[in-house]
C-alpha cells in the first residue's frame, strides 16, 4: 500500500493540551510526516541598522536562522511561529492592501489567522491575530475590507472586517456555518463576480454565496457531484467566453483519491450549475491545485500525491482554450523530488511553494515549459518527498513583495529579482585588520540610479562588545571609507554594512545580518594550524571506551541523506565525506542507524597550541533530535580538553529543544582562549546522545579547522615570527625572536661621554638591535667585561680600564712627571646581526 493510502480513510480527533484538534481531512500525509514548530527569533533586515549591543556569543560567521539556500530571492523578513502566537503549525496565507495602499499578509496557523504589516517588508510588524478552531488546515482571502477564512476544524466561515486596519484593529464580524458540515478545507473567491467558493470539508464539492453584502455571506447554491479540494473561479471579460463564469475544480471521488482531476464547471447560473469538461491528466494521484496562466489559455496542476520520491516535482500544464475539451499540454519539473503544493502565476512567472523544496519560481516564456529561475528553500536539510516545509505563497502585492508560509517555519516575506542595493569592496575584504586601528572601503551599487537614500550608509564592526557604527566617510559615487579603531591582537572582529532604498527596504550585505557577518582577526595576518575536510581519516577517532551508544556510532562516510541526516556532506564538491553518527541502508527508515541506546563520541587529534598566539577553532556541525515519538529530550555535546584526557570544558551544548536542532549544517567558532589556556596537548571531543524512548538522534562534523592570529610578521609573509625562526626560513642568530632580515644594530648616544682612570664605571650604551644576547661594546677597541640588556634599546655597561699612558716628565710648559693626560676614544657596539661606532664618544680624563 502506498505510504499516502494509510492515511486515506483516516477521520481522527486528537486532544491537544486540552483543545480540540479535528483532523477530519482525508488525503493529507501531512499528519504523519508532522514536526515540531521551529524555535527562533524573528528576523528583519531593519534590524541591522540597530543591533543595539548583542554580541556574536562565540558563534562567529555563523546561525542557523537565516541559512537558506536561495538564489534570486532576498529574505527580508521572517516570522516564526512563535513570533505569531506559538501555534503548533502554519497553513496558507494570503494578502491585502488597504485604500490607503499599506500591504498586510494574512497568516494561517494552525491557532487563526495572523494579520502582519508589511508595508515595510524589512519589518513586518505584527497588528493582531483572529483566533480559529485548532486546525492542521486553515485557508483565508479577501474580497474588499473582508477577510474570509475556512479551516477543516470547523467554525464555517470566518467573516473579519479589515476596513480600520491601518488604526490596528481587525474584527471578526460572524461565523457563517450553513449549509452542512462546518468543516472546510479551502476557500476562493471571483471577485469580478462577487462570489464565494467553499471547497471540501469531509465529502463536500462546493457550496457557493453571495457576497453582495460581503459583511453577510448568503448562501446560493452547491455542487457535490465531486470532492473539491481546491478551486479557482474566473469571470471572463473577453473572447468567446466573455460573461461566463467558469470554475477550475481539483477533484474526485472518495475525498477526491478516486478518478482525481479536473472538473471544468460553469457556475454563472448557480441554480444550474454545467459540467463543461472532466478531465483526468496522465499519471494522477490527487489533484490538489491550479491556476490559470495570465492568458487564460493555459492551466497549471499540481499534483500533491505523485512525487513518492521516484520522480521529480511534477506540474501539470492543461490547455483550457476550449472549455469543452480540455487537454494536456505538457508538464515540467526542475530536477527536485519534493512535493508539490500550492502555485500562482504572475506575468510569465510561475510561483510554486513545494514544501521541502520551498519556494520555486519559473519563467514561463515558453508556457508549456517553464525554466527554473529562481528558488528559496525554507527546508534546507533536504527535499525529499515529505510533508513538511513551504505550504503557500502570495505574489500579488503591488510592490513587488512575495511572501510564503511555513507548516514549521512560520511567515517568510522575500523580494524576488535583483536586490535594490548591493555592496562591494574596491579593495578586497580583509582576512585581518591592523591592530593599530584600521580603514574599510566599500561602495553602495544601485540597481537603477536614486535608489539610495543619502546618508543611510553605515559599516558595523563588533570587535568584542556587540556591534558598533564605524565613523564613515562619504567618498563620493556611492564610496565609503569606513575606521576601525585599534583592538588588541587575535581579536576577532565581525562587521557588515547596510544601506535604505528609496523603497524602504533595509539591504544589508551579508543579506542576513545581523545573525550573520563577515569575519577578521586583528593582526599581521592569518596562519592555518590544521584544516581537517574529512576526506581522509586524519586521526580521528569514532568511537571511544567508555560509550554506551548500541547504533548510531561515529562514522566517517559519503553520508546517505534521511529525514534526520544530511545527504551531502558541507566541503564543496569534490568533497564527500563527513563524520555522522551510523550509516543506514540506501532508502533506510530514518531511525535505522540513528544514536540509539546512550552516547557515542567524535574524538579529534591532539593538537600543540603551546606556541600560538590566539588560536580559535572553527567547524560545521549537523545535529537533529526534533523527530520520532520523543523530541527534542537530547543533546550534542561539544568539548576540549587541555590534556587529551582530562579537564573537558564544554564549548557549546546543542538542545535539547532550540533552532539547531533540526538538521541543517550549521557553523561554529571560538576562541581556545575563552576556555583553557592552549597547551601542547589540545583536544576536543563530540558526544551525541540517546538517552530518552523514541528519540531520532543525528549528528554530524565536516570542516574542521584551526588557525591564528599573526601578531608579529617584520618579514611580511604572512607567517609569524616564531614560526619563520622556528621551521628554518629566517635565522635569529642573537636569540630574541625577531627573524635576523628584519633587525639592524644601532648605537645613538651614551649616558656619560668620559671618566677618570682607570675606567670601571657603569654607564648606558642607547641606540637599538640591542635585544637577545648581550652584544659586544668596546671602548678605544677594548671590551667591556659587563654587559646588560635592559631593552632594545639600552645596555648598562661597565667601562673598561684603559691602557696606562707613558708618565710625562719634565716642568715648566712641558708636561711634569707623574701626569697622565686625557684620551679621548671611539666606542662600537656589535653582534651577530651587525655593528655600529660613534667616534671620539669617552674621554678618560687626565689626572696626575
Amino acid at each position: 500500500m502506498p505510504r499516502w493510502m494509510r492515511l486515506g480513510v483516516l477521520i481522527a480527533i486528537v486532544a491537544v493540551g486540552g483543545a480540540t484538534l479535528l483532523w477530519t481531512h482525508p488525503d493529507d500525509p501531512k499528519i504523519r510526516d508532522r514536526q515540531g514548530p521551529f524555535e527562533g527569533p524573528a528576523y528583519r533586515t531593519s534590524d541591522a541598522a540597530q543591533p543595539g549591543s548583542a554580541g556574536r556569543g562565540g558563534s562567529g560567521g555563523g546561525t542557523t536562522a537565516v541559512d537558506f539556500p536561495a538564489s534570486g530571492v532576498t529574505l527580508l523578513s521572517w516570522l516564526p511561529l512563535s513570533a505569531l502566537g506559538g501555534a503548533a503549525s502554519g497553513s496558507d496565507c494570503w494578502g491585502y492592501v488597504s485604500p490607503s495602499g499599506r500591504e498586510y499578509a494574512l497568516m494561517c496557523d494552525s491557532d487563526g489567522t495572523s494579520f502582519v504589516e508589511i508595508t515595510n517588508p524589512s519589518s513586518p510588524q505584527i497588528v493582531t491575530k483572529i483566533s480559529g478552531p485548532t486546525s492542521l488546515w486553515r485557508d483565508v482571502k479577501v474580497y474588499g475590507t473582508y477577510a474570509y477564512a475556512v479551516s477543516e476544524g470547523g467554525s464555517g466561515i470566518q467573516v473579519m472586517n479589515m476596513a480600520n486596519i491601518d488604526n490596528g484593529s481587525v474584527t471578526l464580524v460572524r461565523q457563517v456555518t450553513t449549509p452542512g458540515t462546518t468543516a472546510t478545507h479551502n476557500v476562493a473567491i471571483d471577485e469580478e463576480s462577487g462570489f464565494l467558493y467553499r471547497c471540501g470539508g469531509d465529502s463536500n464539492g462546493l457550496r457557493i454565496y453571495s457576497l453582495a453584502n460581503p459583511s453577510n455571506p448568503s448562501y446560493v447554491a452547491s455542487w457535490s457531484t465531486r470532492y473539491v479540494h481546491d478551486v479557482q473561479v474566473v469571470t471572463y471579460t473577453s473572447g468567446p467566453n466573455a460573461g461566463k463564469q467558469i470554475a477550475f475544480a481539483c477533484s474526485g471521488f472518495n475525498g477526491g483519491f478516486d478518478s482525481t482531476g479536473l472538473d471544468v464547471l460553469d457556475v454563472t447560473n448557480k441554480s444550474n450549475i454545467q459540467v463543461l469538461d472532466n478531465f483526468q491528466y496522465s499519471n494522477p494521484a490527487y489533484s490538489h491545485q491550479c491556476w490559470l496562466s495570465e492568458d487564460q489559455q493555459l492551466l497549471y496542476l499540481n499534483d500533491e500525491l505523485d512525487e513518492t520520491g521516484s520522480i521529480f516535482t511534477r506540474t501539470h500544464v492543461l490547455n483550457v482554450s476550449n472549455l469543452n475539451n480540455v487537454t494536456q499540454a505538457s508538464t515540467f519539473n526542475n530536477g527536485s523530488r519534493s512535493v508539490g503544493h500550492n502555485l500562482y502565476t504572475q506575468g510569465n512567472l510561475i510561483y510554486e511553494a513545494n514544501y521541502r523544496s520551498g519556494l520555486r519560481i519559473f519563467d514561463a516564456t515558453n508556457p508549456t515549459s517553464p525554466t527554473e529561475v529562481a528558488y528559496f528553500d525554507t527546508y534546507p536539510d533536504s527535499d525529499a518527498a515529505e510533508f513538511n516545509g513551504l505550504w503557500s505563497n502570495y505574489p500579488y502585492f503591488p510592490s513587488g513583495i512575495v511572501i510564503g508560509s511555513d507548516l514549521e517555519r512560520g511567515l517568510f516575506i522575500w523580494w524576488v529579482g535583483n536586490p535594490q542595493l548591493t555592496f562591494a569592496f574596491p579593495n578586497g575584504q580583509p582576512a585581518n585588520f591592523d591592530p593599530a586601528g584600521d580603514t574599510l572601503d566599500f561602495q553602495v551599487v544601485e540597481d537603477s540610479p536614486g535608489l539610495l537614500v543619502p546618508g543611510t550608509a553605515q559599516l558595523f564592526y563588533d570587535n568584542g562588545s556587540g556591534y558598533t557604527a564605524a565613523s564613515l566617510q562619504d567618498l563620493g559615487n556611492g564610496f565609503y571609507r569606513g575606521t576601525l579603531p585599534a583592538t588588541p591582537c587575535g581579536q576577532s572582529i565581525s562587521y557588515y554594512v547596510t544601506a535604505q532604498a528609496t523603497s524602504g527596504i533595509q539591504w544589508n550585505d551579508p543579506p542576513t545580518a545581523p545573525t550573520d557577518s563577515y569575519q577578521a582577526l586583528s593582526g599581521a595576518g592569518v596562519q592555518s594550524i590544521a584544516s581537517y575536510d574529512m576526506e581522509a581519516n586524519q586521526s580521528w577517532t569514532g568511537g571511544v571506551a567508555g560509550d554506551t551508544a548500541s547504533t548510531g556510532i561515529w562514522t566517517r562516510v559519503n553520508p546517505r541523506g534521511t529525514g534526520a541526516q544530511p545527504e551531502d556532506d558541507h566541503t564543496p564538491t569534490p568533497g564527500t565525506q563527513c563524520w555522522v553518527t551510523g550509516q543506514g541502508s540506501i532508502g533506510g527508515s530514518i531511525g535505522e542507524n540513528d544514536v540509539d541506546g546512550g552516547v557515542t563520541t567524535l574524538l579529534s587529534p591532539s593538537f600543540d597550541l603551546s606556541s600560538t598566539n590566539d588560536p580559535s577553532i572553527s567547524y560545521w556541525r549537523w545535529y537533529s533530535n526534533d523527530q520520532g515519538s520523543a523530541p527534542n529530550t537530547d543533546t550534542f555535546v561539544i568539548q576540549i580538553s587541555p590534556n587529551g584526557s582530562t579537564g573537558w570544558v564544554t564549548v557549546e551544548t546543542i538542545g535539547p529543544a532550540g533552532p539547531e536542532t533540526s538538521g541543517g549544517w550549521i557553523f561554529h567558532q571560538f576562541r581556545v582562549a575563552d576556555f583553557l589556556s592552549p597547551t601542547a596537548n589540545v583536544r576536543m571531543r563530540f558526544r551525541a546522545s540517546d538517552l530518552g524512548d523514541g528519540s531520532i538522534v543525528e549528528a554530524g562534523i565536516d570542516d574542521f579547522d584551526i588557525f591564528d592570529a599573526v601578531c608579529d610578521d617584520c618579514n611580511g609573509n604572512g607567517q609569524d615570527d616564531a614560526t619563520d625562526i622556528s621551521n628554518g626560513t629566517s635565522q635569529d642568530c642573537n636569540s630574541n625572536g625577531t627573524p635576523d632580515e628584519c633587525e639592524s644594530i644601532g648605537l645613538s648616544t651614551l649616558s656619560a661621554d668620559g671618566g677618570g682612570y682607570p675606567g670601571g664605571e657603569t654607564i648606558s650604551v642607547f641606540g637599538q638591535g640591542f635585544s637577545g644576547t648581550a652584544p659586544t661594546v668596546t671602548f678605544g677597541g677594548v671590551a667591556s667585561s659587563s654587559v646588560t640588556v635592559i631593552n632594545d634599546g639600552e645596555l648598562q655597561v661597565i667601562v673598561p680600564k684603559y691602557p696606562k699612558p707613558p708618565t710625562q716628565i719634565g716642568g715648566g710648559a712641558s708636561p711634569q712627571q707623574g701626569y697622565i693626560p686625557s684620551a679621548t676614544v671611539d666606542v662600537a657596539v656589535s653582534s651577530c646581526i651587525g655593528s655600529s661606532s660613534l667616534s671620539n664618544a669617552y674621554t678618560y680624563r687626565g689626572r696626575k
